[in-house]
């Protein structure tokens, strides 16, 4: 079965202007509030949530899926009522919704964060899957290996070994999945970029399907250099 990273769209004539929410108005003292929903990681929380409001860039549009830059949103994935329903459908133990407010121009649209509660490293193929470690050099800059890694006692023993201030610098790429995976989504927290939204060709489909927007679907094999820049994405979804 085919799986996929989703990405933010990057065309600008879905999306307006990436990214699309470039502010935010988060609670006063948002840091050292539990409850604030950037504090929030993988875990259920039981009670009120606080939320920031998010400010579309002027030139954005609203799309089902909205690309987020400030603090409040990020690593979760802000989606409309109709994407929440379909991913509670698909997953309806995986996420945690929020509902938050989304301001343009003086009106206040109803979106949510989708928090997630459980992270699926079983479903990981290790042996086809690329870990990276990377390190500083001391003329600045970084510099990646590639670790040899055949399944998640191992991964989970080398992120042991590893000081925990250095985890961060821990990866997996190139995610491929185990043959016999029958979940629609599921949620990686140590990929590129940080954490990452793992889906089906069901998913995709019925992306497709409902005419939901602002989505772009990433194999799950590829890296990000190979697809922005090895014409694959370029040929599926146009120039960004």
């Amino acid at each position: 079965m085919t799986f996929y990273r989703i990405q933010h769209s990057l065309d600008n004539k879905i999306v307006g202007k990436f990214c699309q929410i470039i502010d935010s108005i988060p609670p006063d003292g948002w840091d050292s509030k539990p409850n604030f929903v950037q504090n929030i990681s993988f875990s259920k929380f039981n009670g009120g949530v606080l939320t920031a409001i998010g400010i579309l860039h002027k030139k954005a549009k609203l799309t089902d899926l909205l690309s987020t830059v400030p603090v409040g949103f990020t690593p979760k994935l802000l989606v409309s009522s109709a994407l929440k329903d379909l991913v509670y459908n698909l997953a309806p133990s995986l996420f945690q919704f929020f509902s938050c407010d989304i301001g343009k121009q003086g009106i206040n649209f109803e979106y949510w964060l989708a928090s997630p509660l459980e992270t699926g490293w079983d479903f990981v193929d290790f042996n086809r899957s690329e870990t990276l470690i990377r390190k500083s050099k001391p003329e600045g800059g970084t510099i990646q290996s590639i670790v040899p890694i055949n399944s998640l006692k191992e991964f989970n023993d080398l992120i042991a070994l590893t000081e925990p201030n250095e985890r961060w610098n821990i990866t997996v790429e190139k995610v491929n999945v185990l043959p016999q995976t029958n979940v629609d989504l599921f949620v990686l927290d140590r990929v590129d970029g940080g954490v990452g939204y793992f889906v089906s060709e069901r998913f995709k489909q019925a992306v497709e399907v409902l005419a939901l927007t602002g989505i772009e679907f990433k194999p799950s094999h590829l890296n990000l250099v190979e697809w922005l820049h090895g014409g694959i994405r370029e040929g599926l979804y146009g120039k960004a």
